[in-house]
């Protein structure tokens, strides 16, 4: 088997269980787990400061138009982040540029990015169309082509290891939606407007790899391979779920009880109680390609990404939920304020479909297909009765609430679907997490009564948090992992430093 060139924590997690290299490799895995968690983190920010200034902008009837489609977009994202580049980030690492494997690979993932980008169009068009403006719909369906035609570049970014690079990919695609953003608000341009900032964003694609374009060949013939689609489906089929059973709360409303102000207040809270789910994405993006190389140290990759997540997601969650009220008031209009109710509910929920999609990916990563869409099925039921309960007998609250016990439900039973595949030491560690961000929530809590006393823990807890899990300076993380070498070296001159091996 020919092997291209690799990294370090490339080589470290092609050792055999057991051999001197896996610590260094688990290491490599969660630092990088962080890198992505945090640049996920900062889009995601970047996201809500785009969600309050249309909050601040718009009427409430057009601010859920736009929630809703934003919210089917990022069920789009989540589609776009693992349907085409998990697959390409695994041949990629496999094969060195130039091979016929390499560009087979990237024939196909280009064809499916543009096959399957134009039926995301029209689906998630004409739901929006359902909201009753033409507009909107033609702009979100622009937007999801775009975000599938920048799929296959996010994929090989990944499988070169190049995430400073993929980072940077997607903040700048979020800073072109926030200054778009302005301009909407500067010009009156509504929510159709506001969605065709996601289109913008597109202009990302703009600094694609010249590398990537080299291996971008014509080969109908990948078309008609089986095992091609048939990885494909299985992704495909999972992620689909996944990313509609995350955003269904805000897209569900829209249609429930569109136009009011209660509903466009859940929608307003609820894309930043998702925090948890960019922790998440920043997790499987590291996690998925890696583990599916031969002879990966499965329980270290494993073992310090679950870790890495599970710090970071409770942390967010405890956070989101006890965030004092006069403190979010001062971002969020007077009109929805009495929607902060909501807001623990929604992190619990947050932290239930971050965990879904972790598990759900691990599971995929690991080819137990079977026991992904049993665990995915119960995650259907669990999650709908809750949404459709919670309607019947609370209204916009009712769905809140529900939402966060049928998204909890639905973590918990693809806990034990996955526990037999997971790590031996994952039982203890989820205790010890739980206990200790329920034990840092009853702070947050206790300080939320003083907004700058609260704020003091939330930034010392952070800087704990990254102390454990990066254990030095971020400038020393990625100096020894090489990251930022690697981000500025061009891509022939790092491939010539390492002859390539076969073995």
């Amino acid at each position: 088997m020919t092997i291209g060139p690799i990294s370090e924590l490339q080589a470290g997690l092609g050792a055999h269980a057991g051999g001197p290299e896996a610590p260094a490799a688990s290491a490599g895995v969660a630092r990088y787990g962080v890198l992505l968690s945090v640049g996920a983190g900062f889009v995601g920010v970047l996201s809500y400061a785009v969600t309050l200034i249309m909050a601040n902008a718009l009427e409430p009837a057009d601010f859920s138009q736009f929630a809703a489609a934003q919210m089917m977009l990022g069920m789009v994202g989540i589609v776009t982040s693992a349907l085409v580049p998990l697959p390409l980030a695994q041949a990629v690492t496999a094969h060195p540029p130039g091979s016929e494997a390499r560009r087979d690979a990237i024939a196909f993932a280009v064809a499916v990015s543009v096959v399957v980008g134009l039926a995301a169009a029209l689906l998630t068009g004409a739901i929006t169309a359902g909201l009753g403006s033409a507009p909107t719909a033609a702009f979100v369906a622009l937007s999801a082509f775009v975000l599938f035609v920048g799929a296959a570049p996010s994929g090989w970014i990944q499988g070169e290891l190049r995430f400073v690079r993929y980072t940077v990919k997607s903040v700048g695609e979020v800073l072109i939606r926030l200054v778009f953003s302005l301009l909407v608000v500067l010009f009156a341009w509504g929510a159709p407007g506001a969605v065709l900032g996601f289109a913008m964003g597109g202009l990302a694609l703009l600094v694609t790899p010249r590398s990537f374009l080299r291996d971008i060949t014509w080969r109908p013939r990948v078309l008609h391979q089986r095992r091609r689609w048939a990885e494909t489906s299985d992704i495909a089929s999972t992620l689909c779920v996944v990313s509609v059973l995350v955003g269904i709360d805000v897209v569900l409303v829209a249609f429930l009880d569109g136009g009011s102000t209660a509903a466009a207040g859940l929608q307003a809270l609820a894309s930043i109680a998702k925090a948890p789910v960019y922790v998440a994405a920043g997790t499987v993006i590291v996690v998925f390609p890696l583990l599916r190389r031969p002879g990966a140290h499965v329980t270290a990759i494993l073992t310090d990404a679950l870790r890495s997540f599970g710090r970071l997601s409770l942390v967010a969650c405890a956070v989101i939920a006890t965030a004092p009220h006069p403190l979010v008031a001062l971002v969020l209009p007077e009109r929805y304020h009495a929607s902060l109710a909501l807001l623990p509910w929604l992190a619990v929920s947050g932290l239930g479909y971050a965990a879904l999609t972790v598990l759900a990916t691990v599971l995929l990563a690991l080819r137990a297909y079977r026991r992904c869409q049993l665990g995915l099925v119960a995650a259907s039921g669990l999650v709908l009765g809750g949404l459709f309960l919670g309607w019947e007998r609370g209204g916009v609250e009712g769905i809140a609430i529900g939402c966060a016990v049928g998204a909890l439900a639905s973590a918990a039973v693809l806990t034990v679907i996955a526990l037999p595949l997971l790590p031996p030491s994952s039982g203890r560690m989820a205790a010890t997490g739980f206990i200790g961000a329920a034990c840092f929530a009853l702070l947050l809590k206790a300080a939320a009564g003083q907004p700058p006393v609260w704020m003091l823990i939330v930034f010392v807890a952070g800087l704990v948090i990254l102390a454990q899990l990066r254990e030095r300076g971020p400038l020393e993380v990625l100096r020894g992992l090489g990251v930022w070498r690697r981000f500025r070296a061009p891509h022939t001159a790092r491939h010539a430093a390492r002859p390539q091996q076969r073995s």
